[in-house]
């Protein structure tokens, strides 16, 4: 038991003056010796009376402190458990985070981002933004430096792609002087390139929907004109006797009617996704086209001087429209020619394999990049220069296959050694011995 020191003292002065009044007095010293041990007693048990008081409070004191201790360390591991919540949702999220201090260093680099970017989270945090190769280093550098907080539609090349990105800022926190480290800035990256097909998509068949009201008018005002050539190309064949001249209003006679059946195919194709509905088929002659589609091409002075290799059996046959097939291979030569350099070699060969006609058209072109291969049969994409290209050529080339039951297939390049050149490969069931298939128009109506 602790007895406090004024207590000691007290009883030792007690003890004295007791003392002292034995001396000087008639009291007897047994009394004065009982008044003392009384005296010792009390201030003992007030001494043990104060001490048990004093510890209850301290205990008291204790316990309060060690609840707040405990208070504050479950506060503290629900501060931690709500940071790793927040910090994984911003991991987890589909669109690319980038958190940037106010020091410029990259403390978060989610998983989207490393998706977007091929770059890994472990390689970026860290290092300061300045550091980022391009296209990144243009694309967040600035945008973190400009005053905008949203961009929208922002383009780069990545792997020989374009993507399109829409870019989202939110400042952290601003620095105050009582925490000069913290603050920056949280960057948002959304990929809008698959949504940008598909608006592109919607407006080419807005674009489609439009040439084919377009079409049927201009069907109409060239029909007139190109029916009064073909009547004016068949008097003259009919009342001359030159034998070139009457050979030239034939020609001319076959080209009118090519003309008005290349019309009829574009109004058709852009109403309902067919070249021609109502045409019959024939047994083709594969050479024919060819040699005629060569001749036609090479009639056009202001184009390219260019070898023609054709090596076609003229026995090979297919069934369908001689003057649809003449339109595939024009478009064909057509797209060889514009990728080629002047007097290089096209080359157009047939051949039967099976129960199988194919038709090769390959050239020594630059090739199709790998970025567009898959577009080429989209309408309006083209990759010749503006007024160079409509971009219906291969869409209508697609087309005409389909309905003639046929297969294309594109390989660019075809040249390994050289990375150049286009091979595109037509393959068309071979007819059998009298066989006639229905036209379009008959099969549309036994399918209903």
């Amino acid at each position: 038991m602790f007895i406090p020191r004024p207590l000691i003292i007290a009883i030792a002065v007690v003890g004295l003056l007791i003392l002292f009044v034995s001396i000087f007095s008639s009291v007897p010293a047994s009394l004065l010796l009982e008044i003392f041990l009384v005296a010792v007693l009390v201030a003992i048990s007030i001494g043990w009376i104060s001490t048990r008081k004093g510890n209850g409070q301290l205990s008291a004191a204790g316990k309060k402190g060690s609840q707040t201790d405990v208070r504050v360390n479950e506060m503290r591991v629900e501060m931690d458990k709500l940071r790793r919540h927040q910090r994984q949702i911003l991991l987890d999220l589909p669109l690319g985070v980038c958190a940037i201090d106010n020091k410029e260093h990259i403390t978060i680099w989610n998983r989207a981002l490393e998706r977007m970017t091929g770059l890994k989270a472990a390689q970026i945090q860290g290092t300061r933004l300045t550091d980022l190769n391009e296209p990144w280093l243009s694309l967040l550098h600035k945008f973190v430096d400009s005053s905008y907080t949203h961009l929208y539609k922002q383009s780069y090349v990545s792997n020989g792609k374009k993507h399109t990105v829409n870019l989202h800022k939110s400042i952290i926190e601003q620095p105050s002087e009582s925490s000069p480290d913290e603050g920056g800035f949280l960057v948002l990256l959304e990929d809008v390139t698959e949504t940008e097909m598909l608006e592109a998509g919607l407006t080419h068949s807005e674009r489609l929907a439009s040439i084919g009201r377009l079409a049927a008018g201009v069907a109409h005002e060239i029909g007139n004109p190109i029916t009064g050539i073909a009547c004016l190309a068949q008097n003259i064949r009919d009342e001359f006797e030159d034998p070139d001249l009457t050979q030239m209003a034939s020609q001319i006679i076959e080209q009118t009617a090519r003309t008005s059946r290349i019309v009829q195919s574009l109004v058709s194709f852009a109403h309902a996704g067919s070249s021609v509905s109502g045409s019959a088929y024939d047994r083709v002659c594969v050479k024919d086209c060819i040699d005629e589609a060569i001749t036609l091409i090479s009639l056009d002075k202001k184009g390219k001087s260019m070898r023609y290799e054709v090596d076609c059996d003229a026995a090979i046959c297919l069934l369908g429209d001689s003057q649809r097939l003449l339109q595939v291979l024009l478009n064909l030569i057509n797209n060889s020619r514009d990728a080629s350099q002047p007097d290089s070699t096209i080359r157009v060969s047939c051949e039967q394999v099976g129960e199988t006609v194919r038709i090769i058209v390959e050239d020594e072109g630059i090739g199709i990049p790998s970025a567009v291969r898959d577009r080429v049969f989209d309408p309006f994409f083209t990759t010749k220069e503006a007024g160079e290209g409509t971009g219906l050529g291969l869409s209508l080339v697609y087309s005409i296959v389909e309905d003639l039951r046929g297969n294309i297939d594109i390989i660019s390049p075809s040249m390994q050694n050289t990375a150049r050149g286009t091979r595109v490969v037509l393959d068309f069931p071979a007819p059998g011995q009298g066989e006639l298939p229905s036209s379009p128009a008959e099969n549309a109506e036994a399918q209903s």
